[in-house]
């Protein structure tokens, strides 16, 4: 997702410029400026019958008065802007390194090792391109000419956005298998990584329209009556400003996340209802073996069954899974029909007898499930395989609703076109930082496995105490060497 078309144009100044004011149109004062300081350019046309006036347009395209006209917009408006992307960047860069470093050196191979790693590269060169890019574009706002590095950054942030939304949905996709169809065979490791690859040229086919629309587009900013600031910045190019084809790619954009965020939320719904239901059901096993009614609890087995938190000998307790004849799977409604019966047999104090063929096959799907996809790590500790869940539930929460913001942005835009004419230097700073606001899917990624993962925390930990005494050790050469 990168920008479409600048809030400014010529329909008014949008700019309070302080020297504006003593900027007479009196041809001899505009001869003095133009000696003295040589700051305007291109001035053509012809003069007055009196020879005091110019009554053609008049532009300032650099010198002193340009910088002072750019230097003013960055302070007022986009000085805000430039301390979000800069902290953004200052944090996002050694983050997601750490997490290339843990999940890459002292994780051990799984599914979800996989799509972390993917979005940890995704979201480092978003850092190191599209935040540097960003940063040196907001210092230069109104004189940034640089047309292929223009078209590059904006490819390539559109290109990890649709990457990264592709593989939050093979996330959801896998999260949805091992939980709510259990009996079906999860994302393996090798699938995941094609998933990975497919997602790299899925982000070039949707994003290759950006090559076309971003270049250097045109600034003018009136000052006075037939005077004009003349800037160029990155956004859409002239000669694509005045066609249909930015808001057709717009539209697609806003249309395709908007999908993408149906699916995942609908996924984790289902995903959610499932960890409700097995909830339920190892309330009511605890509550039958409170009062005794059922055979002291076994232990638990090794393996994690599939993201849930049940025991083996309390699915042999329970009623046998019901099997959807029309597809073979195991799905949420079993989870429920085990609660709900458990909750009777509890009354009848008679537990059902379970399917043991059933039973058997349901224990050879949890052991297979867990061997392909392994979540402990070579330390070995394991995660709870829950928490992973709940860790990449919320990487996909903030990945939309980073994007939240910017595209209600993006609507006003074009359904108000001078809503943002009408807005103060306060409101447009605002306004600029939240158009921005879909750059933050980059950095929180660490955050969230750092809070959530106790395995990723240690490890990041070990991996700074060792820099620290590498830097240490280092040091202590040097001086040496210098002494």
């Amino acid at each position: 997702m990168t920008h479409e078309r600048s809030p400014m144009g010529n329909k008014g100044s949008f700019i309070h410029f302080r020297h504006a004011g003593k900027i007479d149109l009196n041809i001899t004062d505009m001869a003095d400026i133009l000696v003295n300081t040589s700051v305007y350019s291109n001035v053509t046309g012809n003069i007055s019958g009196n020879g005091r006036r110019i009554n053609v347009p008049f532009y300032i395209s650099s010198g002193a008065v340009f910088d002072d006209i750019s230097d003013n917009y960055m302070t007022s408006v986009l000085l805000p802007s430039l301390v979000y992307v800069s902290v953004l960047l200052l944090v996002g860069v050694p983050g997601n390194l750490m997490v290339i470093y843990v999940y890459c050196f002292r994780w051990s191979s799984s599914t979800s090792r996989v799509f972390i790693l993917a979005l940890g590269t995704y979201d480092l060169i978003n850092c190191l391109t599209s935040l540097t890019t960003e940063i040196v574009l907001l210092t230069r706002f109104l004189n940034f000419d640089f047309p292929v590095w223009c078209k590059v950054s904006r490819f390539v942030t559109a290109s990890i956005n649709s990457g990264s939304t592709f593989v939050l949905v093979a996330i959801a996709t896998d999260r949805f298998l091992r939980i709510c169809k259990i009996h079906k065979d999860p994302i393996s490791v090798e699938l995941a990584r094609n998933l990975v690859i497919i997602s790299i040229f899925f982000a070039a086919l949707t994003s290759w329209p950006t090559l076309l629309l971003y270049s250097t587009y045109t600034v003018i900013i009136p000052l006075k009556p037939f005077v004009y600031f003349r800037g160029k910045t990155c956004l859409i190019s002239d000669s694509m400003i005045d066609t249909d084809y930015p808001l057709i790619f717009v539209i697609f954009l806003l249309s395709s996340h908007f999908m993408v965020d149906i699916v995942l939320i609908a996924l984790y719904s289902l995903v959610g209802k499932v960890i409700y239901h097995q909830q339920d059901f190892r309330k009511s096993m605890r509550i039958r073996s409170m009062t005794k009614e059922t055979p002291k609890q076994g232990r638990v087995d090794k393996s994690e069954a599939s993201n849930s938190n049940f025991t083996v000998d309390e699915v042999e307790k329970s009623p046998p899974p019901v099997k959807d004849k029309a597809n073979n799977r195991i799905s949420f409604v079993f989870w429920k029909k085990m609660s709900l019966d458990s909750k009777k047999s509890s009354i009848q104090k008679k537990p059902p007898k379970p399917d043991k063929s059933l039973l058997k096959e349901l224990k050879q799907s949890i052991k297979s499930r867990s061997s392909s996809d392994s979540k402990v790590p070579k330390s070995g500790r394991k995660m709870h395989a829950g928490k992973t869940t709940l860790m990449l539930f919320l990487v996909t929460v903030l990945f939309i609703l980073s994007f939240l913001p910017y595209s209600i942005l993006v609507i006003l835009r074009y359904t108000h076109p001078d809503f943002y004419a009408k807005m103060g230097s306060s409101g447009k700073a605002a306004y600029n930082v939240i158009l921005r606001s879909y750059l933050l899917n980059s950095v929180v990624n660490p955050l969230v496995y750092c809070f959530v993962s106790k395995p990723f925390r240690k490890h990041s930990k070990d991996a700074l105490r060792s820099v620290m005494r590498c830097s240490r050790d280092w040091s202590i050469k040097f001086n040496q060497l210098i002494d």
